[in-house]
């Protein structure tokens, strides 16, 4: 049984060094190639339509808020009404 467990573990050592190899190999080759697909990269061609996209949703996001800040405003408001009211109103039940 010894000699079956040594010889399980030599395999994946076996397999182990192999896959080490393959990894170094895919990480090499994409180190070479690198340089060469830097030299086709634009930027501009593909950060320029990222940022127009945002841009052109700043207004949209800006609507919303100018939308919605009002509304938040007057619900705290009205909150604050209703709880100093209904505070005062235990107050008098109380005594």
């Amino acid at each position: 049984m010894n000699a079956t467990v040594q010889t399980y573990g030599k395999r994946a050592r076996d397999a182990l060094s192999m896959h080490k190899v393959k990894i170094t190999a895919g990480i090499g080759s994409a180190l070479l190639a690198a340089p060469a697909m830097a030299a086709d990269f634009d930027l501009n061609a593909t950060v320029g339509p990222l940022l127009t996209g945002v841009i052109e949703l700043i207004p949209t996001i800006i609507d919303l808020i100018v939308a919605v800040v009002p509304a938040i405003i007057v619900l705290a408001v009205v909150g604050f009404i209703v709880g100093f009211l209904d505070s005062i109103l235990k107050l008098l039940k109380m005594s």
